[in-house]
């Protein structure tokens, strides 16, 4: 099978369905593009690089989950962005970092943050009200506190499987309520969400 030789979304289909060549394929594809994006922001050639193994991991871990009808390029670009928030997050700067990436559009696929309508977040507000009590709970101390499985886990007191589990879940059926009341030609508008949330005004997501 010449891997080589298929697109992104080809690829994609074959790493749902667990193929690690595929999964190979397309690191070495986008692996010194995402490093370069990573850099230019964090001016750290190791911290760029350890970003882009965390997306990938990610990337993996989630395979099943993922969309081959959406754009692999931006579901990365858009994983690595995200990381480089909180890592400036970490060091206290993030106020700062967030003013500079919020004006900084992705070239591969110019996706701005502005495009969520209020339409699209009311959409997203309900799916996660639809959820369960604890999935809610679990799904909000990730995607709106940004915090770590391993945190959510020890305040739970549950394990970090059973947090990975919620959280994907609560994403298949978030994404499924989005196939059924938008249009599917903006599900990766839902992923924009989703996988940054600080762009957006979420905080009515929390629960109280």
């Amino acid at each position: 099978m010449q891997y080589k030789q298929k697109t992104d979304a080809e690829l994609v289909v074959l790493l749902t369905l667990n193929d690690e060549e595929a999964f190979s394929e397309l690191y070495v594809r986008y692996k010194s593009k995402l490093q370069y994006f990573c850099f230019h922001f964090l001016k750290v050639e190791s911290e760029a690089c350890d970003i882009v193994q965390e997306v990938f991991i990610r990337i993996w871990e989630s395979r099943c989950f993922i969309n081959p009808e959406l754009s692999f390029s931006s579901f990365l670009y858009v994983m690595a962005r995200n990381r480089v928030l909180n890592y400036f997050k970490h060091i206290d700067v993030e106020n700062k970092i967030k003013d500079i990436l919020a004006k900084q559009s992705l070239e591969e696929e110019n996706i701005e943050s502005d495009l969520i309508s209020t339409e699209y977040q009311d959409i997203l507000r309900t799916a996660i009200e639809h959820l369960p009590p604890q999935r809610k709970k679990i799904f909000n101390m990730s995607r709106i506190d940004g915090m770590s499985h391993k945190e959510i886990a020890a305040i739970l007191n549950i394990s970090v499987y059973t947090v990975q589990e919620h959280i994907s879940e609560a994403l298949a059926f978030i994404r499924h309520y989005f196939a059924q009341h938008s249009d599917l030609s903006l599900g990766l508008m839902l992923l924009w969400i989703t996988l940054i949330p600080q762009h957006f005004s979420l905080t009515f997501f929390i629960s109280s």
